[in-house]
C-alpha cells in the first residue's frame, strides 16, 4: 500500500480492499519501530476513497463508514437503528426482512429504541468536525484522484 501510494498509484490504493481490512486496532502503529502512524494513514485513505468515490465495487465496509459519518453528523452520535436499517436498505433490502424477528425481541426487551435524538451541543460538535477538514496526507485535494482516472 505504501509503495503503491508513493509510486503515485492513488487510484489503485483507494480502490483496494486492503484499506478496508484494517480493524483500527492500532497494533501496527504501536509496534512500528519508525513511529509511523499507520492506522491514521488507513483512516485517511478510507476517507479519501469515500470522498472521491473510489471504493471497491461491492464492498460493504465503505457503505457502513459513510452511513456512520452521516448519522453522527446528523445526530451527533451513533444511532444503531438508523445505521443498520440504512445499511440494509443500501446493501440487501430483502435481507432486512430476516432481521424482523430479532429486532422485535430486542425491542420488547428495551434493547432497541425506535427513535434516536440529537445530542445537546451539536453545534459545538459541528465546529470540531469543521476544524478537521484538512487532509492528513499533504498534497491531496478533492479532485486529484479524479484527475488521475482521466
Amino acid at each position: 500500500m505504501i509503495a503503491a501510494f508513493r509510486a503515485g498509484m492513488l487510484d489503485k490504493v483507494l480502490k483496494s480492499n486492503t484499506i478496508w481490512l484494517c480493524s483500527s486496532c492500532y497494533s501496527c502503529t504501536v509496534r512500528c519501530p519508525s513511529g509511523i502512524k499507520l492506522t491514521d494513514i488507513m483512516y485517511e485513505l478510507k476517507r479519501l476513497a469515500i470522498e472521491f468515490g473510489l471504493t471497491p465495487k461491492g464492498a460493504k465496509a465503505p457503505v457502513v463508514a459513510k452511513l456512520f459519518v452521516d448519522i453522527v453528523n446528523e445526530k451527533g452520535r451513533v444511532a444503531e437503528v438508523p445505521l443498520v436499517s440504512r445499511f440494509m436498505l443500501k446493501t440487501n433490502p430483502l435481507g432486512a426482512f430476516k432481521m424482523i424477528p430479532r429486532a422485535a425481541k430486542m425491542y420488547k426487551r428495551g434493547r432497541m429504541p425506535m427513535t434516536s435524538h440529537k445530542i445537546k451541543g451539536i453545534a459545538e460538535l459541528e465546529k470540531c468536525a469543521g476544524a478537521m477538514t484538512e487532509p492528513m496526507i499533504s498534497g491531496l485535494h478533492p479532485g486529484s484522484a479524479k484527475e488521475e482516472r482521466s
